[in-house]
């Protein structure tokens, strides 16, 4: 059994984290119902650059496990199946920007007088309160807020973005941290309460250990390009032919570091006696290890480094990623067959629940593709559903 079977959630996302964030919630086995503008659909469906035979890669890659309803929120007979929807739904997600939805009539203090125990999930750039909350964030702006951008680089260049919309993965996985929250105090309470998730918030979360250092002492953390600045060595060191990343983590594994490279003598230098003394010197203990990496191939410093039980790694572009081995052997890579776009490759639910099924049970679908089927549900006759076509308040069969 799937651990949210059972679960209905409203979904009025678009662009990645709130469609992130409900299509973990449809892998973990809830119905998820994701609901479009008639005309055009979310964003996603027409944003490029890629697209597999029409189909864009942004949309197929965060909307697995979704039905369509294609419905026109800004009229009266849409409102209406609006409310008959949360009345029996659990969940709602929307990442719009904070009072889009309150003049649309279903934010949550309107939604909660439907359905009290229904769970509202908000996802936006800067949160539903303070001086920023109407302000539009994307993930790059908020990389750069959260402080995020100010340690990711070399040290010697400019801020850079981390090469993944880290704010919008992160949002989305908190948000969903906090719906699975409220759906268990909604056991012990009966009621339901609204989940404020942030893209800001996601990227302070995530940048908790210079945080914690700063209001230390007012330390402020610095580009180290792949070093650390807990740990040294703890980067990635050019070999022969590529790259490599290594890490020492304690003294037992710095030791058995050093007899592995035939740096036996370091461990006897004052200057990297200990691991704060290696960090504040990383740049002169890079330049004793450097060149002993320049000289073997990353085949043979991997050897190496495996032999002597130092965590070690490659440095794999994404394809070189998804077909590692052990990847493989996890069952990370999901496939599943589209109408439109054949059969689709993608990472798939990344936790193993030992007593549960996850994954994917149907395909991203096409605009408007489970309106009929869920207006009946509703008890709206076929009449009605043409009706209602005619008048452009719904939209039952998509472009694809």
């Amino acid at each position: 059994m799937m651990p949210l079977a059972g679960i209905r959630v409203l979904d009025f996302t678009q662009f990645l984290s709130g469609s992130y964030c409900s299509m973990l919630m449809g892998d973990l086995g809830a119905e998820v119902i994701k609901i479009e503008k008639p005309d055009t659909g979310e964003v996603y469906r027409t944003y490029g650059p890629l697209f597999i035979r029409g189909e864009s890669t942004s949309f197929l890659g965060v909307n697995r496990n979704k039905k369509s309803l294609a419905l026109n929120l800004k009229t009266p007979e849409a409102l209406a199946i609006v409310q008959a929807l949360a009345r029996t739904s659990d969940v709602v997600v929307e990442n719009y920007t904070p009072g889009t939805m309150a003049k649309l009539g279903i934010d949550y203090e309107s939604l909660r007088v439907v359905n009290p125990a229904l769970i509202y999930a908000s996802v936006s750039g800067f949160g539903q309160t303070g001086p920023y909350r109407d302000r539009g964030g994307f993930d790059l702006i908020l990389q750069g807020m959260s402080g995020l951008m100010s340690v990711t680089g070399e040290a010697d260049g400019p801020p850079a973005k981390v090469g993944v919309p880290i704010t919008d993965i992160g949002a989305g996985l908190y948000a969903l941290i906090g719906v699975l929250a409220a759906l268990i105090a909604r056991e012990k309470t009966g009621r339901g309460q609204q989940v404020d998730a942030s893209l800001l918030e996601a990227g302070l979360a995530f940048n908790f250990f210079t945080a914690i250092n700063y209001f230390a002492d007012g330390t402020k953390a610095q580009r180290l390009g792949s070093a650390s600045p807990q740990n040294a060595p703890y980067q990635a060191f050019k070999t022969r032919n590529g790259h490599i990343t290594v890490g020492t983590g304690n003294d037992v594994i710095w030791k058995r570091f050093c007899d592995a490279l035939g740096l036996g003598h370091l461990l006897q230098d004052p200057r990297f006696k200990d691991n704060a003394s290696r960090v504040r010197r990383f740049k002169d203990l890079e330049s004793e290890i450097a060149p002993v990496f320049e000289s073997k191939t990353t085949a043979e410093s991997l050897a190496l480094m495996d032999k002597a039980q130092v965590p070690a790694g490659p440095i794999y572009d994404i394809g070189e990623a998804v077909q590692d081995e052990h990847v493989r052997s996890r069952g990370i890579i999901t496939e599943y067959d589209h109408p439109k776009a054949g059969r689709v490759r993608n990472i798939g639910f990344p936790v193993k629940l030992s007593e549960s099924q996850t994954g994917v049970r149907q395909p991203p679908p096409s605009l408007g593709e489970h309106t009929a089927d869920i207006l009946r549900g509703l008890g709206y006759s076929d009449g009605d559903i043409r009706d209602l076509e005619d008048r452009r308040v719904i939209r039952t069969k998509g472009k694809g």
